[in-house]
């Protein structure tokens, strides 16, 4: 990246001076730079266009072009996101053996992403046989490094004795690290050892919970769905406010059941919320909608009921 050592002096020039340095158009001096084998401004180019940055259109030939001048100059990343093209058929025709080979180069440089990368296919057996042994040893570097993925996958493989001997708190231990790192697979296979416990891992509902919720926050929404189905678990009737709060946290979530209860609940006169048909009605769609068959005949009675 060009560094100008002027940078932070822009309040000392004349104001007159400033349109001509600040040129909008800063892919010209990247391709300049590229030109003259500056491999970040290759690097940048790629993403530029990759990703659509600025004025530029997502344009996958021209990514594929940059990011290849980019591995050329050795440059880890560029070599990385040149292997994703090729594994991906973006921009370049699919071609496995050319995104295992520019993932070996990227993670030879020192690119954790690529190592992780390179670990997935020899799992996957993508442009090469299948190695489940070096993708083993690939995950367990780039789990040392901080990829979460890395750490969930090898936990896969101790959770159920893929290449190595199956070890459950290993996997805890693993999905755990993963989890800490971000990686929402990570908080649900956690959660759901949890859930569902074993010989080797006690069951626990509160951190089955806990993880699922984490996962959540991410963005998993296989993880909300679990979520709100631990959450339904927990009340087998509404029976206090407590009871109330759960059962709209679990129905937020996705669960059918807990909003099949809901709209029971505010369909009839209660002591916990003020009887409103009209919100019952509301839960009971959103359940039937979920699958719930319960609420959609409940539906259908009440409609016919009305007509």
């Amino acid at each position: 990246v060009l560094i100008i050592v002027g940078i932070n002096n822009y309040d000392k020039l004349p104001s007159r001076a400033i349109p001509d340095i600040m040129d909008p158009d800063y892919i010209k001096y990247y391709k300049q730079a590229c030109e003259l084998g500056d491999a970040d401004a290759c690097f940048e180019l790629g993403q530029t266009y990759e990703k659509g940055k600025g004025d530029a259109n997502v344009d996958f030939s021209e990514a594929y072009t940059f990011y290849g001048l980019s591995c050329n100059l050795d440059h880890a990343s560029g070599c990385n996101n040149l292997a994703y093209l090729y594994n991906t058929g973006k921009g370049v025709e699919k071609h496995n053996g050319y995104a295992i080979r520019y993932y070996k180069k990227a993670c030879d440089l020192g690119d954790d992403d690529a190592c992780y990368n390179l670990g997935a296919m020899y799992y996957r057996g993508e442009g090469t046989r299948p190695s489940r042994y070096r993708a083993a040893q690939l995950f367990r570097q780039t789990c040392d490094k901080g990829i979460g993925a890395a750490c969930n996958d090898l936990a896969y493989m101790y959770e159920h004795g893929v290449h190595v001997r199956r070890d459950y708190l290993e996997a805890i231990a693993l999905y755990a690290n993963a989890c800490d790192y971000g990686q929402a697979a990570g908080c649900s296979n956690l959660g759901y050892m949890y859930e569902k416990g074993n010989a080797y891992v006690k069951k626990d509902d509160m951190k089955a919970e806990r993880y699922y919720e984490q996962a959540c926050e991410m963005n998993d929404q296989a993880s909300c769905e679990k979520l709100g189905s631990v959450y339904g678990k927990r009340i087998p009737q509404i029976a206090s406010n407590e009871d109330l709060k759960v059962a709209l946290k679990a129905c937020n979530f996705g669960n059918g059941v807990s909003c099949y209860k809901l709209g029971e609940l505010y369909f009839a006169p209660n002591k916990f919320v003020e009887q409103d048909q009209y919100k019952a009605m509301e839960f009971f769609k959103k359940a039937c909608d979920l699958g719930q068959s319960h609420s959609c005949k409940r539906l259908g009675d009440i409609h016919k009921a009305n007509n």
